[in-house]
């Protein structure tokens, strides 16, 4: 029962133990007591004197009624309306208690799914997100992450199950103090400030492998291990021993799936555009057909945004573009 609810009921209550309850309220008092006779767990929103006064107060009714004249008839909407009161009551009251039940049987655990946030990629095609703090993400196929809509208020924390780069932003708080963003996977965490690493840990496989290519980052396994990496840096942690293995690596051979379809020679711009349909997950349409045919030539590093992209693209094609929602629209008279 929220404490609006639960206040209103008391001062029912107290006004019932002193005799200037209405004959709607006092009706509601007793049938909310009657029903829950003899089960304290549900009349827990009033003290025992309360509950006591309630029954010997409802001795004295019972008795005045059949020592008296019957009631006078009352509006049949005022009973019904009554009823439908109590009737709400009890079930604010039942869905309290079983609220606090749940949580004294599972402390800490939240109802929170609607408040999270899931990108996912499908196998064999990669995907480029970009978090609500501006930090990028390029997801490998079959790759997925999780983050609350809460995001970056006074910590940036990712759940990945899959393999994932990061290119993450340096943010402080209000008090200029840095906010850490910490990717989960498993019981593995790592932690960084502002830096671009990849991170990998299959489903099917023992070990989370994680790649730096610039800045700092800290792994940790929340007991045994913490590991410090810097750029051209590898870990590998097998969670079934948790053995953690370190060395120095070329960082930039190791993540070069982040470049997957980024780099194209000679393209036909329609076939280009579908492919960056899926990563960036938008929808291009073309107002002219005939762009469609022109051959594209580009390189790219894989995390740049979409417009970043055709900025790009639409220098070296004579071509316009317009991004509206989910849709991006090119435009112009033809290929150079």
């Amino acid at each position: 029962m929220s404490s609006g609810n639960r206040n209103k009921f008391r001062s029912i209550v107290a006004k019932y133990l002193k005799g200037g309850a209405d004959e709607e309220e006092t009706d509601m008092i007793e049938k909310y007591y009657e029903l829950f006779a003899g089960k304290p767990d549900h009349l827990s929103e009033v003290s025992a004197e309360e509950l006591a006064g309630v029954h010997e107060r409802m001795k004295g009714n019972i008795a005045k009624r059949i020592n008296s004249q019957p009631a006078r008839s009352r509006p049949l909407w005022s009973g019904i309306f009554w009823r439908m009161a109590a009737a709400v009551v009890i079930l604010i009251g039942l869905g309290w208690i079983f609220f606090v039940l749940r949580e004294q049987q599972h402390p800490g655990v939240k109802l929170s799914i609607a408040r999270m946030v899931t990108h996912r990629s499908v196998k064999g095609q990669t995907k480029f997100v970009v978090l609500p703090d501006g930090s990028r993400v390029v997801l490998h196929g079959d790759t997925r992450i999780e983050y609350g809509r809460d995001f970056n208020n006074k910590t940036r924390e990712v759940s990945l199950t899959g393999e994932a780069y990061f290119d993450v932003v340096h943010l402080n708080a209000s008090g200029r103090k840095p906010v850490p963003f910490v990717i989960k996977t498993g019981k593995i965490s790592t932690t960084v400030l502002g830096t671009a690493f990849s991170i990998k840990s299959l489903p099917s496989e023992s070990e989370v492998v994680v790649t730096v290519t610039r800045g700092k980052v800290r792994v940790d396994d929340g007991g045994k291990h913490t590991s410090l990496l810097t750029a051209n840096e590898q870990m590998t942690y097998n969670t079934h021993t948790t053995i953690a293995d370190e060395k120095v690596v070329k960082s930039q051979e190791l993540t070069a799936w982040v470049q997957a379809d980024m780099v194209f020679q000679e393209m036909p711009f329609g076939e280009l555009a579908e492919m960056l349909a899926k990563r960036y997950g938008v929808r291009i349409s073309f107002q002219n057909t005939q762009l469609q045919n022109c051959l594209i030539t580009g390189r790219f590093s894989g995390t740049e945004t979409l417009e970043e992209v055709f900025k790009v693209l639409t220098l070296t094609s004579n071509t316009k573009y317009a991004l509206e929602g989910g849709e991006l629209v090119l435009s112009g008279e033809g290929c150079r």
